[in-house]
């Protein structure tokens, strides 16, 4: 079934902001987490976050009856938003590269907004900037092996939801559109939900989007 649909939601975000982010909003505002869940899940449906972040995809599942499991690779991340959420034994610390690792149940949906990285940059996110692993095309690569281990821990036609925008503050770079083509080559690619903030942005986005892919292989 090919997806194409237009959402608005607000980016306001509703929950904390640590102090080590001075200030900085690098995640997705619950209210999408929470338009995507009921467009794609039912209560009690188990639902995977390979890039935690700041946590809000836990925080939005807990809130509505989803049982969530997710990887976060910064350690200070990881232990301010353990202490705020009670499934605390679904959240793990480490690279989601080494998802085996981990011991996961069989998830009935994946969201997640991932690391971006501009196509100009030689940093490379996904290594923490390690010199040996620089450049976007390394970048992409390791994205879809991150997927192609993450589909094995997908129900068989379960969604996965990446949220992407292509940058635009120094120069364009399409990020979201060769995450589009990269990540298809692991999972199927169903279409897109194009995602408009209800609040006036002052800077970057206006909109993002949201790719919808499907794990047809189990």
């Amino acid at each position: 079934m090919t997806i194409s649909e237009l959402l608005t939601v607000s980016n306001r975000h509703q929950f904390p902001l640590p102090d080590f982010q001075n200030g900085d909003e690098i995640r997705f505002p619950g209210a999408l987490v929470s338009a995507l869940l009921d467009r794609f899940t039912k209560s009690g449906d188990a639902v995977f976050d390979p890039f935690v972040g700041l946590g809000t995809t836990f925080f939005v599942c807990e809130q509505n009856g989803r049982i969530p499991y997710g990887i976060e690779a910064d350690r200070q991340r990881y232990e301010w938003v353990r202490e705020r959420i009670t499934t605390k034994d679904h959240l793990f610390c480490g690279d989601s590269a080494g998802l085996a690792a981990f011991g996961l149940p069989e998830m009935d949906f994946c969201i997640t907004s991932p690391p971006y990285m501009p196509h100009w940059h030689k940093w490379n996110p996904l290594y923490n900037g390690d010199p040996d692993y620089d450049g976007y095309d390394v970048y992409l690569k390791r994205m879809q092996e991150i997927y192609g281990q993450i589909c094995q821990r997908m129900k068989t036609n379960a969604y996965l939801v990446v949220q992407a925008d292509n940058l635009t503050n120094e120069k364009f770079s399409p990020l979201a559109w060769d995450l589009g083509r990269a990540l298809s080559k692991v999972m199927m690619l169903e279409g897109e939900i194009v995602v408009n903030w209800s609040e006036a942005v002052e800077s970057g986005n206006r909109f993002t989007q949201c790719l919808v892919f499907k794990n047809t292989g189990g």
